[in-house]
């Protein structure tokens, strides 16, 4: 088996198109066999031509010979994702992924877990910033082949070389976590490459939480892809506290000082409609990828 993972590797490694995407990189042998396993892949990079690639110096794959199926990643190795938005550099003093995959021929998808701690995150043009722990979680439905249940948890996300100015209670997230449902147009699992990437089809987010210093922001929603792969739903956003939201807002220049007075008193007049002066409620639409609060049109989506 030990043998089979190392040629399957190698003979991609030859052959790097990939349905469109490009593939590069280097096999270590494998060693541990027959108790364990572990494969050492090298100077990666793998990408989409005119979309995004991924590199990174060395991953390094480990399962037991009695059961192959689940196996453990260690990415702790520095990272580098560019595309049309820029270059993202990650590096984390750990990173570790562990994936069960169904006993089946297609090798479905059962459950993946990631764990990285202390992050360092430096993105093209602007400051580092820093993840204390980040966790996640994607289960495979029971009885279905297309839907999953995600659950993800940011700790302490230190902002403070990009919020430079505001005070040290607002220089850091100290919790980002959702929980969130999702139906895709194809199941993941060996496939995958060969197919494309599966297409969004309904995301049901049960409950999205951001603590920063004495502000909450809860978000709920319903999204549903249409055939022209555009999305169209409903966003329910809570904040508690946003007049010191505002405040912050304000002090980083996101707020025209002409327009101060107009906007706040458009929050707290909805503010009082939904019961306390201190909680607003924003009821959001999407409708293909546009993003409307009534007859104000906000943004698209990316």
């Amino acid at each position: 088996m030990a043998y089979a993972v190392e040629r399957g590797i190698s003979l991609a490694s030859e052959n790097p198109q990939v349905s469109g995407s490009e593939v590069r990189f280097e096999v270590a042998s494998v060693t541990g066999y027959p108790k364990n396993f572990t494969i050492g892949i090298t100077e990666i990079e793998l990408g989409a031509k005119d979309s995004f690639t991924w590199a990174t110096q060395e991953v390094l794959v480990e399962a037991k010979s009695y059961q192959p199926n689940r196996i453990n990643v260690d990415l702790s190795k520095p990272h580098s994702i560019s595309g049309s938005l820029g270059s993202l550099e990650i590096d984390a003093e750990l990173a570790d992924l562990s994936v069960l995959f169904k006993p089946n021929l297609q090798l479905s998808l059962g459950s993946l877990e990631a764990l990285f701690k202390n992050l360092a995150l430096s993105f093209e043009g602007l400051p580092d910033a820093e993840v204390e722990t980040m966790s996640a979680r994607l289960d495979a439905s029971p009885n279905t082949e297309k839907n999953y249940q995600l659950t993800a948890q940011i700790e302490n996300l230190d902002l403070s070389n990009i919020l430079v100015g505001l005070g040290s209670d607002y220089q850091t997230f100290q919790n980002i976590s959702l929980f969130a449902e999702a139906e895709l147009s194809q199941p993941l699992d060996r496939l995958t490459m060969a197919r494309g990437a599966p297409q969004l089809q309904m995301l049901l987010l049960r409950e999205a939480l951001i603590n920063y210093g004495d502000i909450s922001v809860l978000l709920d929603a319903k999204l549903v892809s249409n055939e022209a792969e555009a999305l169209n739903g409903n966003i329910n956003l809570t904040v508690q506290n946003w007049k010191t939201l505002f405040s912050l807002v304000k002090n980083l220049g996101y707020v025209e000082p002409d327009l101060e007075e107009f906007f706040y008193t458009i929050l707290v007049n909805l503010a009082i409609q939904g019961g306390s002066e201190d909680t607003l409620t924003i009821p959001l639409t999407i409708n293909n990828n546009t993003i409307s609060f009534g007859a104000l049109t906000l943004g698209v989506l990316p």
